[in-house]
């Protein structure tokens, strides 16, 4: 029996220090909770906000409307995984989808599927809301023809696209305000190709191969903008714009053609700009201002070297066309004085954006 009287101490030792410990774990736990209870009980000041104060905080991270956000702009795709409370207000505030960039393409990164998916995600997170859409579509062939569900409540659309995607689609789209249309290459097909039935377009812009490759209810704009075109491309254009109110020209120069009367009633600001690469060129550009007759016109910028004699053009602008010049921007090298473009239009504000190689330069500014 003496054998099992160290085993009895030992289990006894044990016994107590197993209370010692419960005891512990117990004083630990007790504490535990009072911890847990202040934690709790805190409140993070930004949980606190009305969800309306929030969802507003949101928004203005966004680029504003339309603008699409860009790959290094804020996404309200990041607020999905900050919280649950963030999550809710995301996917209950619609304001917050109503902009989207997709890339159409064949890269393995961003598959067209997952685009296309991505676009019908943010409609349908978009609630009612009318859009902004941005698509790019890298390589042909590519199924790009949208449905009625997904042009119903485009507002804006900007869309960069080879010519054998059009047309981009037959369904109507009743809301769109505002159409930026980029074609890569001219077209197979001469027949010009009609977009769509698009009651509230008002402000158009166009490359070269859109603009002579599409139809459009030209009647109906007040704002248009055609990039890289001979004059005689515009003036077709231009002669069905009754309505148009401002209107840019990047013309490439080159082009011989003659030109016949355009008229624009409405037409408050003209700007009529160069390309670039063919900059050295200069020919019968220089006399396509005199076709335009635009009673309304208050803003006129100008490229000196589109103005055969520039004062002489400035004043025949106004005389055919009975209008009041109020500000006028000559751009380019310029061959004629700053004074004496104001002598001659005392009543005009005037700006120069090029520089002035003329007999005599221009006062240098006082110091």
């Amino acid at each position: 029996m003496s054998t099992l009287q160290p085993d009895r101490i030992r289990a006894a030792k044990l016994d107590a220090q197993i209370l010692d410990l419960k005891r512990s774990l117990s004083t630990l736990q007790a504490e535990r909770e009072l911890v847990q209870e202040r934690l709790d009980s805190h409140k993070y000041p930004v949980l606190t906000l009305p969800n309306e104060i929030v969802a507003e905080i949101f928004g203005r991270c966004l680029p504003n409307y339309p603008e699409c956000p860009g790959s290094k702009d804020f996404s309200p795709n990041r607020l999905m995984y900050i919280c649950r409370k963030w999550r809710d207000i995301a996917l209950t505030t619609p304001t917050l989808w109503r902009a989207i960039r997709i890339c159409l393409g064949r890269r393995r990164k961003n598959p067209a599927a997952r685009q296309v998916h991505k676009l019908e995600t943010w409609l349908s997170r978009s609630g009612s809301c009318p859009m902004s859409v941005q698509i790019t579509i890298l390589e042909p062939p590519i199924d790009c023809n949208f449905s009625s569900a997904h042009c119903a409540r485009w507002e804006v659309l900007k869309i960069f696209l080879p010519p054998s995607c059009l047309p981009i689609t037959e369904a109507a789209m009743p809301l769109l305000r505002q159409l930026d249309l980029t074609i890569t290459d001219d077209p197979v097909a001469s027949n010009l190709i009609p977009f769509g039935e698009v009651p509230l377009l008002r402000s158009v812009v166009l490359n070269d191969f859109a603009a002579n490759s599409i139809t459009l209810p030209w009647a109906q704009l007040t704002s248009l903008e055609l990039h890289r075109v001979y004059p005689s491309e515009c003036t077709p254009i231009l002669q069905q714009t009754s309505q148009l109110i401002h209107c840019t020209l990047l013309l490439v120069e080159g082009d011989d053609s003659t030109f016949g009367d355009t008229t624009l009633p409405c037409l408050k600001s003209l700007v009529i700009l160069g390309n670039r690469r063919n900059s050295d060129y200069n020919t019968r550009v220089t006399g396509y201002i005199d076709s335009f007759i635009v009673p309304a016109l208050h803003e006129l910028d100008i490229l000196e070297r589109f103005l055969k004699d520039p004062i002489i053009s400035l004043e025949s602008l106004v005389s055919k066309s009975q209008c009041q010049l109020q500000k006028v921007t000559i751009g380019g090298k310029r061959y004629v004085s700053s004074d004496a473009y104001r002598t001659a239009f005392p009543s005009v504000e005037f700006s120069f954006t090029g520089e002035y190689f003329g007999e005599e330069p221009d006062a240098a500014p006082s110091k």
